[in-house]
């Protein structure tokens, strides 16, 4: 049976003890309709429990024994390889580890020799210590504790010599230090690449936890302790291995849905892991208070149970427990990272919220594709620019890159000061020769200068829209086309209302005096469209088809109506029909070329959509 079914078992046989007769046979049948295998088996625990002979309830004559526990062989003084046993400092289920240092006294040096001890040298574990030899033999990584040496004593107990690692666990050595935030996720970075190291040698770690990741005095990440590896090829460092899957043998509060469900192990399990060390890092907490919980439970709250923003989190104090009695209050936990709660909060929102979230989503294919993912999203993070976890608004976009390129910043701000004096003065000029114009036929006004600073202005918005909504070569694309049209259809527009007499002409010389018509209009007008389909792309993005259609009503309303004030009062060229009609019907064609231009955009780029998990 899976462990999932084992729990299943376990939680169905502890509620059904406290019942009997009827009322447990009406508890079976709810819960195992449909489970038969599962039902046969707490049947057959609660027949066993109630055959114990009564005897056993009895006190025994005299004072009970313990148990003697089985004896491990004292070893410190032994010599091993020409290494001499110091003390013992790790055990596990996967061997007992012992400082060493060499016999020969040639040089000092220390090493950390692991072996198997009885009575746990059982042909599986004696397998699997063999297939974390040959995994640590096919690791040569600066931030994964080296192999230096391997063998068999004389009993017959297997070794192998590895570099000592002189550190502390990575979340105490991070609280001793005092890091910023800032500190741990480049500290972090280090353990990503040591992880990615071993997944491109195809060899998931399925045990990452803070106490297999040390730091050793000189601030280098140090990744431990292969012994529940899977290796997803069976061929390692020349050798085949088994790569028998160990989802029992693992550290519940660290391990990922799919290991506590028996599920299929793969490289998005360490990203989870990660995810949770992470958490750990940032908040001093854990996503999850597992410590008093029971097993099945634990599988429970791994798989279901959604974890609290980091930055939700560090207001909250936990309570102490046996292993660490001390409290977790928001004062204790900034103490050592930001050095204020609401710094430390401000901090993680926003940015850090999402990408420790993404890498602990439920579902394997909702998380980061990779390690390299995780670790470039915290890259991102760090120099300032937009991560793939979330969809930063443009006005985030726009305040990252003012504080990332201060000095770029200061001379694009006096490039549009300047451009904005341009505009001012061609506008003015306009308006000087039109109302000349209107009172003189003979003067024919030049307006080519304010459409070209139009045109240049519009294009200069169409390319910070780019930037600013990272629009993709389709969408770009699509924005293109859908900006020609329209611009066409705004045009087009322009020349139904004058045929219908909506407007007309101040200049009687002039039927178009503000050259509404002209090429230099029509290529301003497809610029500022492509920019408006960006813009309610990555609205489709954020807020759905609702965002969108709300935003294309405001612009088709507020357009008539700028029009009416700029060419009819600040630059007076036309005169416009009074009336509701005129204007809803100016409202209704524009909500038509908005709505085909969007349509276009979908067809060429696709629907807008939240971003993909990046791969």
């Amino acid at each position: 049976m899976t462990p999932k079914e084992l729990s299943r078992i376990r939680e169905i046989y502890e509620q059904a003890l406290s019942m009997s007769g009827p009322a447990r046979k009406d508890y079976l049948d709810r819960e195992c309709p449909d489970e038969e295998e599962i039902r046969k088996e707490v049947e057959k625990l609660l027949a066993a429990l109630e055959n114990v002979p009564t005897w056993l309830d009895r006190p025994a004559a005299g004072a009970a024994k313990p148990f003697a526990a089985p004896l491990r062989p004292k070893l410190e003084g032994r010599d091993f390889d020409g290494y001499t046993l110091i003390r013992e400092i790790g055990r596990g289920g996967m061997g007992t580890v012992y400082l060493a240092e060499r016999s020969d006294q040639t040089f000092h040096r220390q090493v950390a020799i692991k072996l198997v001890l009885p009575p746990a040298n059982s042909a599986f574990v004696i397998a699997r210590f063999q297939q974390e030899r040959e995994i640590l033999a096919s690791l040569d990584h600066p931030n994964i504790a080296k192999l230096l040496d391997a063998g068999v004593t004389e009993e017959g107990w297997p070794y192998f010599v590895m570099e000592y690692v002189d550190g502390q666990p990575i979340h105490r050595w991070c609280d001793e230090h005092k890091l910023n935030i800032s500190q741990r996720i480049e500290l972090f970075r280090g353990v990503i690449d040591a992880v990615r190291f071993a997944h491109q040698r195809l060899v998931v770690h399925r045990d990452l936890k803070p106490g297999n990741i040390f730091v050793t005095h000189d601030g280098t990440v140090k990744l431990l302790d292969f012994g529940i590896a899977k290796v997803l090829s069976p061929v390692v460092a020349g050798k085949a291995v088994d790569t028998v899957t160990l989802e029992a043998l693992m550290t519940p509060e660290y391990a990922s849905p799919e290991q506590v469900n028996g599920a299929p192990v793969t490289t998005l399990s360490d990203v989870y892991s990660l995810g949770v060390v992470l958490y750990e890092l940032l908040t001093g907490h854990r996503p999850y208070r597992l410590r008093s919980a029971a097993m099945h439970e634990m599988a429970r709250v791994i798989a279901e149970v959604e974890p609290a923003r980091p930055s939700e989190m560090v207001t909250t104090s936990e309570p102490g427990s046996g292993r660490d009695p001390i409290q977790l209050t928001p004062d204790l936990v900034s103490a050592v990272r930001e050095g204020d709660p609401n710094r430390l909060r401000k901090r993680l929102a926003g940015d850090l919220d999402s990408i420790v979230l993404m890498a602990l989503r439920k579902e394997p294919g909702q998380r980061y594709g990779s390690v390299e993912s995780l670790a470039d999203d915290l890259r991102r993070h760090l120099e300032q620019r937009p991560v793939n976890a979330r969809e930063a608004s443009p006005w985030e976009r726009f305040n990252r890159f003012r504080r990332r390129n201060p000095s770029g910043f200061a001379a694009g701000a006096v490039v549009a000061i300047l451009v904005s004096a341009g505009m001012a003065a061609v506008t003015l000029q306009a308006r000087h020769d039109l109302r000349a114009a209107a009172l003189d036929p003979g003067i024919v006004p030049f307006l080519t200068p304010f459409w070209l600073f139009s045109s240049g202005i519009a294009l200069a918005i169409l390319c910070a829209t780019v930037f600013f909504t990272r629009a993709g070569k389709a969408i770009r694309l699509g924005a293109g086309a859908g900006g020609l049209l329209w611009g066409l259809g705004t045009m087009g527009r322009w020349r139904l209302e004058n045929n219908l007499g909506w407007w007309r002409s101040q200049v009687a010389a002039n039927a178009d005096p503000v050259m509404l018509f002209s090429p230099w209009n029509g290529l301003m007008l497809s610029l500022v469209g492509a920019a408006l389909l960006l813009i309610l792309s990555a609205i489709g993005r954020r807020f759905g088809w609702k965002g969108q259609a709300l935003l294309l009503v405001a612009l088709a309303i507020g357009q008539p109506m700028r029009e009416r004030l700029w060419f009819g009062e600040f630059i007076p060229a036309l005169t416009y029909q009074p009336g509701a009609i005129p204007i809803l019907g100016s409202v209704g064609m524009l909500l038509a070329a908005g709505a085909i231009a969007l349509m276009v955009m979908r067809l060429i780029a696709g629907p807008a959509s939240p971003n993909p998990a990046p791969k």
